[in-house]
């Protein structure tokens, strides 16, 4: 777990259970859009490990067995790295949906213990993301499950795209948590590492 920082920094050496996780943040009263902003660095990210991602979730809970392994995840937000293999995950009849489908860039997501549904036409940065740039990631998440996702590479315009996470999706209403991980491939070339700096996140 961690607490709200300016920093914290993934890494191929990474044990296992290395994420960013508040379990539970403040709400005010009135409030309902839960928000996150911070900056991603990455270095032989993209060279060394191609179909990894990371997984930037608010209204965020993790599910955990008897061990405390993380096992579950719930909650609505956004991809960023290559999820353009992904497949439904057996036993998620919502992911038989039209819309579903990976990206190369990053895209809006929704998660839920046992299935997930990425929604392909929210997604930006066709291309695909690159080491060695600088990118603001910013993230917000209403009260009526809109996502809203941008994502501004140093010195290029913002790139922003919204939806309405569908009703009958299983995500549990009343989390606060905030959740960023990796999602790693099956191949690794080398090592690689990820640096986010400036973490913010907070509720309007």
């Amino acid at each position: 777990m961690a607490s709200p920082g300016s920093r914290f920094d993934f890494a191929s050496d990474d044990p296992p259970g290395h994420y960013f996780y508040l379990p539970q943040t403040a709400r005010p009263p009135r409030a309902r859009t839960q928000w996150l902003a911070f900056r991603l660095r990455l270095h032989r990210f993209v060279a060394h490990t191609p179909a990894s991602h990371f997984a930037i979730v608010l209204r965020a809970r993790l599910g955990f067995d008897a061990s405390g392994r993380a096992v579950s995840i719930s909650g609505r937000g956004m991809t960023f790295g290559d999820t353009s293999q992904a497949q439904p995950v057996a036993g998620n009849p919502y992911a038989q949906a039209a819309g579903f489908g990976g990206a190369r860039g990053a895209q809006v997501e929704s998660f839920w213990p046992g299935g997930n549904f990425l929604y392909q036409d929210a997604s930006v940065l066709p291309a695909g993301i690159e080491d060695d740039v600088d990118y603001t990631i910013e993230l917000r998440v209403d009260d009526e499950r809109r996502i809203e996702l941008g994502v501004t590479a140093a010195g290029g315009a913002p790139q922003r795209t919204r939806i309405q996470d569908r009703a009958e999706h299983p995500v549990i209403a009343d989390a606060t948590g905030v959740l960023i991980g990796v999602g790693r491939g099956p191949v690794e070339a080398g090592p690689w590492r990820a640096e986010l700096r400036d973490i913010l996140t907070g509720w309007n």
